[in-house]
């Protein structure tokens, strides 16, 4: 799915079984009033470790493509083009989605899970992501462009996820000499 600054529109691939992608160009944490300098509860800017105006793309498993195409479709984007907005538009005050966050991971996990810190925050998705691409094998260096990280900040924070990568490891060095022996 990419927008079309033309048209205004957001633009389905004619495959939808395809993956998406994001283009992720600003970033506005919610940091509250306090840290701001305007005195918003957010402050737009640029993103990590980029100049203003430079952007990153972000892949987007089709299943969660799919389901923000339906959103698109039935719902299309506030006035500002966000895709999720709040009653009178604009910014979705971050209590709706914390609320929101708080109700599925409820009715989503067991009462031990829901117990625990796991996916205590939406934030924490990220960390899950980025585990599983590395532990699915994506090169560190594709994954530290798709996080905006560089790569030693990737391996420090994630290096002890990789697990149970030894056998894979030797596999594919066997594959790369032509072992016969595999």
């Amino acid at each position: 799915m990419r927008w079309n600054n033309q048209t205004r529109r957001w633009e389905e691939p004619p495959d939808a079984k395809n993956w998406g992608e994001l283009q992720l160009r600003n970033a506005s944490p919610d940091t509250g009033r306090a840290w701001t300098d305007d005195g918003a509860d957010r402050e737009v800017r640029q993103l990590k470790h980029r100049a203003s105006g430079d952007s990153r793309t972000v892949p987007v498993h089709p299943e969660l493509t799919r389901l923000l195409r339906s959103h698109l479709r039935d719902f299309g984007t506030g006035r500002d083009g966000r895709l999720f907005t709040g009653v009178q538009g604009g910014e979705l005050p971050t209590i709706t989605y914390r609320r929101a966050w708080i109700k599925a991971r409820r009715e989503a996990l067991t009462p031990e899970e829901h117990a625990s810190p796991l996916a205590r925050r939406p934030y924490d998705l990220r960390h899950a992501c980025l585990s599983t691409w590395l532990n699915g094998g994506v090169p560190p260096t594709q994954v530290a462009e798709w996080a905006g990280h560089s790569l030693d900040v990737l391996l420090r924070i994630y290096a002890k996820c990789l697990i149970g990568q030894d056998e894979l490891a030797k596999r594919r060095i066997s594959e790369a000499l032509g072992d016969p022996a595999d």
